[in-house]
């Protein structure tokens, strides 16, 4: 699962795509690397719009990045015109810089009920200190106790609250940056504002152990859910 950065002024993985970007969605369809699902989400307080695309392995990853950085980032490339286009900045990321984060390998998952357009999510990127810390998060994060207690305080707080994904992104390419995997997590919300409050309270519930895992270091991205593209 990788997840771009706010980058698009409008969602362009839709049917039937938008004239400016329809050669690039055409392009996409008929790409051997191409994702199999696509979800657009319009970000709480800018109105960019950025997508989460889900890949089969490390190998479709790298496929994926690679036909996309050589067609469309690239200046001169054939679909760099769509692409740019429909930015919201005035350049497109490289390949290097598109992604806020990307998840390898599944901690926990207790993501439950019907995913609908209009629900919220908050993604959120945290490294953890060291290799003591990475320990821990893997042990505590992904526990059934540890899950509960983020139910029970969605649930005190009246947080229209759907469950929690957690990835850890590739160690390899953590090690070659000489830090732990990070730790991706997207929790699902009714409402961009039950994504605000439960955010929150889970910061404020939690904060032992994110302080003494991560220290001051996070990153988030908060969406509301426009479109699902099934590719």
């Amino acid at each position: 699962m990788i997840v771009g950065k706010p980058l698009y002024r409008y969602p362009i993985a839709v049917v039937p795509p938008p004239p400016e970007v329809a050669p690039l969605l055409t392009a996409i369809r008929e790409c051997e690397a191409r994702p199999f699902r696509i979800i657009s989400y319009e970000e709480a307080g800018t109105g960019k719009v950025f997508n989460c695309s889900f890949l089969r392995d490390g190998a479709h990853l790298h496929d994926w990045l690679a036909w996309l950085g050589e067609n469309a980032l690239e200046e001169g490339s054939p679909y760099h015109k769509c692409m740019f286009e429909a930015a919201s900045d005035s350049a497109l990321p490289t390949r290097d810089s598109l992604l806020f984060a990307q998840g390898t390998s599944v901690l926990t998952d207790t993501r439950y009920g019907e995913y609908q357009v209009g629900m919220a999510i908050n993604f959120s990127r945290q490294v953890p200190k060291g290799a003591d810390e990475f320990d821990d998060v893997c042990d505590v994060a992904a526990s059934a106790e540890f899950e509960q207690r983020i139910a029970m305080v969605m649930q005190e707080n009246d947080v229209a609250y759907f469950g929690r994904l957690a990835m850890l992104e590739d160690a390899d390419t953590a090690a070659s940056a000489g830090s732990p995997p990070a730790l991706l997590t997207a929790l699902r919300y009714g409402t961009v504002a039950d994504a605000e409050r439960g955010t929150a309270v889970v910061r404020e519930l939690m904060r032992p152990e994110l302080d003494r895992w991560f220290g001051n270091e996070h990153s988030s991205l908060i969406g509301t859910t426009t479109q699902v593209l099934e590719l």
